[in-house]
Parts: structure tokens; C-alpha cells; sequence
């Protein structure tokens, strides 16, 4: 049976009623919610909350009460608004009919890559990028594993959908994040590429020359900052860059399945492979979809292209990548600046039930006007 579910935050939960909420939702058609249960910072607008319009959620926290005993080096923090508000049981007590999917940020974590930046990407030239700690760290692993066995074990909670299980990339809106400088594509992919000491060891270990990478990536680097000359190598056709990129694929694919290995039988794992968009870009996160299909229960696509046309052709190039027997859920964003109205509404989930999917679940209460629940019930009647 297909699902319906729509993303939400703890917060607007909490100052919206999980009761009124969840009235809501059934109205529009909606049979799920997929609750934010661990998060990074941000500042977010919200244009139906009761009492205050813009929320700044704390960094790197979750919203439960971790069992440290499952944790090593890295554990996490509880937020602190989770100390009077427990939004998953809320959840359990008023919506019982509702399928719970806690959404899981994985690695992009600053606060935990604040306090152990020995753990976090590095690029080729040392810098620790604090806000993405590095999937080929043991410590790392270990974490996220640990996270997720913790989150299945949360009241209510029947599916884990984790997203950033790889690396980030370069751009990923961090604080004030700033440069006076175009960076060509290939910039970004050689500056947000983590050359640290565990990815060097398990790349060369696997045949890689990344020494050699290293060297002609700091190269090509140091003459674009100097001169403004383009990199020459392509990673996307380079025979050495396309090794290390298989090899980071593998070191991805192996971390979910570990996690699918360690979580309870009766909880999901579905894998939201990238932050990028277009879908195509994924690799740069580490993310080989067809690889991950097979060892997570089922794959959590953002479509989130502008208009109906594009988000149906990446959907389907998410289609033909992972193949035909993946099972594959997509995300819309049902409103400005993707979806104009309701029929362009109607018209994306059309385009995207032709595709087959597990699931269709709209990103995100509190950020759309509650006109947006309109748009989403016709569209699913």
C-alpha cells in the first residue's frame, strides 16, 4: 500500500497541539508523519505558528532521551526544549493511527564536529570541515549505528528515514557561509572531497593512488586560488577519482548495511541519499542508489526541482538509477518556489505515482501555508 506522510518538526508539534495536528493531516489524505528526531541548527519561518513566526531549532541535538550506554567517543545531546516536550509520545498518545517515520540526520552534526574535529571531513589541504563528520571513521560509524538502533527503540517508531549517511558537500548553507570567488562545480567537489587519515588508509588500502589524488588535487587547487585557472581533471571520467569515488560509495553502502544489521527487524531503514539537487548529484555525498536500494528497506528521494516537468525527470532518472525493483518513496516540496498552485500539485504527485513508489510524503508543516493541506488533499483524492 502506497503511504502518504508529511515531515514534521517537534517544535510545531509542541506550539500547534500533536491532537490538532494530527486532525489536519487525516483531513488532507495523510496516513503518516516522518518526525524530525535528531537536527541540525537553522532558522526557519513559520507562517501559521500560533505565537512567533521564526524558530531557531539548537544545533546538532535530538529529541529523545539517549541511551548512553550504546555510545563511545561521540553522543549525543538531548535538546533542551525535548526536557519538558516529548514529541514522539505525543505523537503515540493522540495519533496512534498514524505511521511514525523518525527522521534522522546523520553526519552533518557541528556541534559533535565542534567537539571532535579529528572525526570530521577533511579537504586536501588539512581543513577540518566541523560540520561533517567523516562516514570512514570507526568512532563515526560506531555513532551513527548506535543513533539509530537508539531512535528505533522510541515509542512509536516503526521506520528510521536517515539522511546524510555520507559526506556533505562543500556548499551546504552553513552559518554566514560566504566566498568572494565563483567556484566552478569541480572546485566544490575537490574542496568538500575528505582526504583525512581513515579515508586515505581504507582508499589505498583498496588500490586506490590516493597519494597520488591528493597531490594533483592540492595542485590543481593551489593554481585556481592563485590564477583562476579552471581544474583540468573531471572527476566524473578521471580512472582515479572514479576509483576513490567507487570506494567511498562501498564505505557508504557498508555503514547502512551495518546499521540495517544492528536495528530491530520490525523497524525500516530508508535512506535519504543526498542533499543535492538535481538527484544526479548524489555521488558527491557518497551515494551509489542502485547499492543502497539493496541494503536499506527502501530509498527516501527528495524531489525537489522547480516545476512539474523537472521534478517528474529527476524522479524518473532516480527511477532508472536505482532500478526497477527498488523501492523508492519521493519527497515534494508542495509549494512556492516548486509548485505554483494546487494543479501543479496534482500534476507532480500524478508524474510521480506513475513511477511506482513505496511512498509520496510532503516536506514540511511548519514551513507552508496551511492553504498548502488544500493543494495536497486534492491532489491524493
Amino acid at each position: 500500500m502506497q503511504r502518504h506522510s508529511m515531515y514534521l518538526y517537534p517544535w510545531d508539534l509542541r506550539d500547534e497541539g500533536a491532537g490538532n495536528v494530527a486532525d489536519r493531516l487525516r483531513a488532507t489524505g495523510i496516513d503518516g508523519v516522518t518526525l524530525a528526531t535528531s537536527y541540525h541548527a537553522g532558522k526557519f519561518l513559520r507562517p501559521h505558528a500560533p505565537s512567533g513566526k521564526v524558530y531557531f531549532p539548537e544545533d546538532g541535538t535530538v529529541y529523545f532521551t539517549p541511551d548512553s550506554a550504546l555510545y563511545r567517543e561521540l553522543v549525543p545531546q538531548r535538546a533542551r526544549m525535548a526536557d519538558d516536550y516529548d514529541a514522539l509520545r505525543a505523537v503515540a498518545t493522540n495519533a496512534a493511527d498514524l505511521a511514525v517515520t523518525a527522521w534522522t540526520v546523520g553526519l552533518h552534526n557541528t556541534r559533535l564536529g565542534q567537539a571532535h574535529p579529528h572525526l570530521t571531513t577533511q579537504t586536501v589541504y588539512g581543513d577540518k570541515l566541523v560540520n561533517a563528520l567523516c562516514p570512514a571513521q570507526p568512532e563515526v560509524r560506531h555513532y551513527l549505528t548506535a543513533l539509530c538502533v537508539d531512535t528505533a527503540t522510541q515509542p512509536g517508531v516503526g521506520e528510521i528515514a536517515l539522511e546524510t549517511p555520507g559526506w556533505q558537500a562543500f556548499r551546504h548553507g552553513h552559518h554566514h557561509e560566504f566566498e568572494l570567488i565563483e567556484l566552478p562545480d569541480r572546485v566544490q567537489v575537490m574542496m568538500g572531497t575528505c582526504f583525512c587519515p581513515a579515508c586515505r588508509a581504507g582508499a589505498a588500502a583498496a588500490g586506490v593512488d590516493i597519494a597520488g589524488l591528493a597531490d594533483d588535487t592540492r595542485h590543481q587547487l593551489d593554481r585556481f586560488f592563485a590564477e583562476g585557472t579552471p581544474p583540468a581533471t573531471n572527476p566524473q571520467t578521471d580512472p582515479d577519482w572514479q576509483a576513490y569515488i567507487a570506494w567511498r560509495a562501498g564505505t557508504v553502502t557498508g555503514l547502512v548495511a551495518e546499521i540495517v544489521a544492528a536495528i530491530p527487524a520490525n523497524v525500516g531503514l530508508a535512506i535519504i541519499p543526498t542533499t543535492q539537487t538535481p538527484n544526479s548529484l548524489c555521488w558527491i555525498e557518497g551515494s551509489d542508489l542502485a547499492a543502497l536500494a539493496k541494503v536499506a528497506d527502501r530509498l527516501e528521494v527528495p524531489a525537489y526541482q522547480t516545476g512539474v516537468a523537472q521534478i517528474a525527470e529527476d524522479a524518473a532518472w532516480v527511477r532508472k538509477r536505482a532500478g526497477d525493483d527498488a523501492r523508492i518513496g519521493y519527497i515534494v516540496r508542495p509549494t512556492f518556489p516548486h509548485l505554483a498552485d494546487s494543479a501543479e500539485v496534482v500534476q507532480a504527485v500524478s508524474a510521480l505515482r506513475a513511477l511506482g513508489p513505496s511512498s509520496i510524503s510532503f516536506y514540511n508543516y511548519g514551513h507552508m501555508r496551511l492553504s498548502a493541506l488544500d493543494w495536497i488533499a486534492t491532489a491524493l483524492a
